[in-house]
């Protein structure tokens, strides 16, 4: 499992990277999926972590306004429109893992969410993420 990790991690970088355009204008599902086949050229994800990279770039942007909805109803007093790409974008990640990867741990969801805002901003931006993340992460607890 340990070494999965860095492979997950890969995975939801390059997720992240291909993501993130989502935050700053409108844009296609095929230039988002352009996006990430450039950069797993260099990255070179195992295919079953392709796959999987794939399904989680197209459920997003499927369900982009569902994520944010929740976003906003558990940000208090910071609507969604307001809150910085790099969280918005971390925060989609993680709340359709939440949902739909009932086989990771919330504990792991919320680390890994935290250590990925880390990368690309701040500690207060990764405490404001992970905030965030936990009422939603509670909430879904209490709806299963």
């Amino acid at each position: 499992m340990n070494e999965n990790i860095p492979k997950k991690r890969m995975m939801r970088k390059l997720i992240f990277e291909s993501l993130f355009q989502l935050s700053i204008k409108d844009v296609k599902l095929d230039n988002i999926l352009f996006t990430f086949e450039k950069l797993n050229e260099k990255a070179h994800l195992e295919e079953s972590y392709y796959l999987e990279a794939k399904q989680y770039i197209e459920d997003i942007y499927k369900n982009k306004n569902e994520y944010d909805a929740l976003i906003n109803k558990y940000s208090e007093g910071w609507p969604v429109e307001r809150i910085g790409n790099i969280e918005k974008t971390v925060m989609r990640i993680f709340i359709y893992e939440l949902i739909n990867k009932k086989d990771i741990p919330v504990k792991v969801i919320l680390n890994e969410s935290t250590e990925l805002t880390k990368t690309y901003a701040t500690q207060k931006a990764a405490a404001f993420v992970n905030g965030i993340m936990d009422k939603i992460a509670r909430s879904q607890a209490s709806i299963m």
